[in-house]
């Protein structure tokens, strides 16, 4: 059983996220928090900056944390609710970043669909796989 599980949503994926969800309240402590993690790496893609605003960034994201508000109100238990973070950055170091910060000991994250490029396991996926100090469960 873990006590700190960190699920990165990615609702672009969302056809994942009840089994993300079910996975996490098996695993979890009977004291655990289930904590939600949405990444926004628009600004790393240099090509799209210019054409996204402050504004238009701050309404997507309002918009996401309504949505995962949502989604931990209806799926998780009030007893394992964790927190709700919405960062800005590069997906796989700001989900790693927030496991260590947090003393995340249980990663459950959506593997994305296979291109040539991510056979196996989607690049994010692949990358907290690698580097994260806690077991990490991918959901295919």
């Amino acid at each position: 059983m873990f006590k700190q599980i960190l699920l990165p949503l990615d609702f672009e994926h969302q056809d994942l996220c009840p089994q993300v969800l079910e996975s996490a309240l098996k695993l979890c402590h009977p004291e655990g928090r289930i904590n939600l993690l949405y990444v926004n790496p628009a600004r790393i893609h240099h090509a799209a900056a210019a054409l996204l605003s402050n504004e238009l960034l701050d309404n997507l994201e309002q918009v996401v944390r309504q949505q995962m508000e949502a989604f931990m109100e209806n799926g998780i238990p009030e007893p394992h609710r964790g927190k709700l973070w919405v960062k800005r950055g590069v997906v796989y170091d700001s989900i790693l970043a927030q496991a260590r910060k947090h003393g995340v000991d249980l990663i459950i994250m959506p593997a994305s669909r296979p291109g040539a490029e991510t056979y196996l396991l989607g690049s994010n996926s692949s990358k907290v796989v690698r580097h994260a100090d806690c077991a990490v469960l991918v959901i295919r």
